[in-house]
């Protein structure tokens, strides 16, 4: 199981008061998954709401911004099992998949850690590494 987690704050949706919040981006069984787990410490109200495929944009972002972009950067990445695991892990279609391919083979494709580790496994492609690293 690979797994990501953001802290966010934002306001409780029940009273306005101090809400806390956790994403978390969870790669298990070559399947993306996501949770967020919220909870109010002034009405004590709780929350959870779990998803799979790609994560919701808004709490994605939150994984990005807190541990960065990482790339998928893999020259010699071929064939048809490359498109199927960009297809499998982030829902995209034939056409982005195919361009998720091009990028792969030249920049690097950006996105979370557990995203790309989970497309990296299904395609036998190198592991990601952080965009920060060179």
């Amino acid at each position: 199981m690979i797994r990501q987690a953001a802290r966010l704050a934002r306001p409780c949706g029940t009273c306005g008061g101090a809400g806390n919040s956790w994403f978390a981006q969870i790669g298990e069984n070559g399947a993306l998954r996501w949770e967020l787990d919220e909870w109010c410490d002034d009405c004590q109200v709780q929350g959870c709401d779990r998803g799979r495929g790609p994560s919701p944009v808004e709490l994605r972002a939150e994984i990005l911004a807190q541990h960065g972009a990482y790339r998928l950067r893999d020259e010699a990445a071929r064939g048809a099992g490359v498109l199927k695991a960009f297809r499998d892990v982030l829902g995209l279609s034939l056409p982005e998949a195919a361009e998720a391919l091009r990028a792969v083979r030249g920049a690097g494709y950006e996105g979370t850690y557990v995203e790309l580790a989970l497309v990296a496994g299904l395609a036998d492609l190198e592991a990601p590494v952080s965009r920060r690293d060179p």
